[in-house]
């Protein structure tokens, strides 16, 4: 046992200087790596291109991940979600990656918490596979948390997701999920069927899961006292992790073997398959120390890079500054001077320009004078226009009403035939003159004159073309006269003035309720 337990401790510090030898190699490869996945990060960044910006921010919290820095990842996948603020698959997905980290922290809370967001808003999106994977988390951390009800219904849930997206190493590693919560509810008849199910999906691969299953279902048949078929699939087991050079599994075989040898009461072989588990835990334990002394080596190597960029950027950005100040007072110093040349010249042209705006200012003042009084005088001419028609008609008016009044004075000592006679002539005389059309062609024209548009805007309002009595009509309504005084003036009935206006209404586009008067005075 002294030689065994010598010859192993041999091996591993071989093994560890080995290690350390390659050491170097490893740690340049992953800053070569981290320096590309950060130079397309830049360009990304130069190209303001935000979905670039957070794959590269996912492909660098992923290589963090690997190395074993999960407070990186972690810091990783929150710059891709804060750059990229869409609730899309990539937010799940970097979602589902903090939660399983915080899964295997053991924080079971951080977990839950980002696998019901993924769960949330892959709902909402119809994003199969991160809602699957959100659930089986969910279902891992209830798991560790013995809530194995809910455990078993987030991993059913996941399973149904993944057989419909025919995803085989999905579903082996959730009926692997689910076998595991059977076996620790002692129910091992349905742990082994599921674990026979996750390796039916596995078995034509050579994985970590499939050695994992293998060893899961040994580990079944142990607890079932079926000691035979646990120490097969074991070896197997074993075997399959020697060859991938999987330390963990390999562990995991040993552990199981010397269970079962211990089990079998073949204490020999139990201590010596123990033995050999210690001394791969002791070396997995070695390895991880270097591994992790490597990645905070190539996590201080990125960042020492970085600070020694930054000072070299800011370092060229005082020297640039400096440049540009330079050039900045001598350009000043020679603004000042045109610009005091120019101001003289500007000076003088300015007033220049005064002089010249003060003359056309004065010019547009005596413009608007000569325009006010050619208004005035124009207004003047249309207001002796009228009253000269109007005194014109008033005369005519005056000398019918003398010729009247003389003809009336004669007829008092004629014969009765006779006055009948006259008083038809002067009846025939004054309807004559009251439907003379000069005084209605002077009365429109000088209507026209105070509202010069008024015809041409009723024209285009009416549906047929109106009479030369509708048009009268429409000039008195726009007078705003009532319908007696229109009456009187066109020497017609009330009524008739009333049709008159009914049959305006029909030609214009007014509804039932409309006020013919107010619509003639907004014309």
């Amino acid at each position: 046992m002294n030689f065994t337990k010598t010859f192993y401790f041999l091996l591993i510090v071989v093994f560890g200087v080995k290690l350390l030898s390659a050491q170097d190699i490893v740690s340049k490869n992953a800053i070569s790596k981290i320096n590309t996945i950060k130079g397309a990060l830049n360009l990304a960044k130069h190209e303001n291109d935000t979905l670039g910006i957070a794959k590269n921010f996912i492909y660098l919290a992923n290589f963090y991940k690997d190395l074993g820095l999960d407070s990186e990842a972690i810091k990783n996948y929150h710059n891709a979600q804060q750059i990229h603020l869409k609730k899309d698959t990539l937010f799940v997905y970097a979602n589902n990656k903090i939660a399983f980290i915080h899964l295997h922290l053991k924080q079971y809370a951080e977990a839950s918490q980002y696998s019901q967001s993924s769960v949330s808003i892959a709902k909402s999106i119809n994003y199969k596979t991160g809602l699957a994977t959100a659930n089986a988390i969910l279902g891992s951390v209830y798991e560790k948390q013995s809530n194995y009800n809910a455990a078993l219904n987030y991993q059913n849930e996941s399973l149904q997701l993944f057989e419909s997206l025919n995803d085989s190493t999905g579903i082996a590693l959730t009926n692997e999920n689910i076998g595991s919560i059977y076996e620790d509810l002692e129910q091992y008849d349905l742990a082994r069927n599921y674990f026979n199910k996750a390796y039916s999906f596995e078995s034509a691969k050579t994985s970590d899961l499939k050695i994992n299953i293998i060893n899961n279902l040994a580990d079944v048949y142990r607890k079932q006292n079926q000691y035979e078929q646990a120490l097969k699939l074991t070896e197997e087991a074993l075997n399959l992790a020697q060859s991938e050079n999987n330390k963990q599994q390999e562990e995991s075989a040993l552990k199981d073997l010397s269970r079962t040898y211990a089990e079998l009461q073949d204490y020999k072989k139990a201590y010596e398959y123990l033995n050999k588990q210690n001394l791969i835990s002791e070396q997995q334990l070695k390895n991880q120390n270097i591994q992790l002394v490597s990645a905070m080596e190539v996590l201080y190597n990125v960042k020492e890079n970085e600070a020694q960029v930054a000072i070299l950027n800011k370092q060229n950005q005082i020297n640039k500054t400096r440049q540009l100040a330079i050039i900045i007072i001598s350009l000043a110093v020679i603004l000042v001077f045109v610009i005091g040349v120019m101001h003289l010249k500007k000076r003088k042209k300015q007033e220049q320009k005064l002089l010249t705006y003060k003359q056309q200012l004065l010019q547009a003042d005596l413009d608007i004078k000569t325009a006010e009084e050619a208004s005035l005088k124009r207004e003047i001419d249309i207001k002796i226009s009228a009253l000269t028609n109007y005194s014109l008609n008033l005369a005519h008016k005056n000398k019918l009403l003398a010729d009247i009044s003389r003809t009336l004075n004669n007829l008092k000592s004629r014969n009765p035939e006779l006055v009948k006679t006259k008083l038809k002539d002067i009846v025939k005389t004054i309807n004559s003159d009251l439907s003379k059309e000069n005084e209605w062609t002077e009365l429109m024209a000088y209507f026209s004159q105070i509202n010069p548009s008024f015809f041409k805007n009723l024209k285009t309002q009416v549906h047929e073309e109106l009479t030369s009595s509708e048009m009268r009509l429409c000039m008195l309504l726009r007078l705003n006269l009532s319908s007696k005084a229109i009456a009187s003036i066109l020497n017609i009935t009330p009524d008739s003035v009333r049709i008159a206006r009914y049959r305006m209404r029909k030609k214009l586009p007014l509804a039932s309720k409309d006020d013919l008067q107010a619509y003639i005075l907004n014309l």
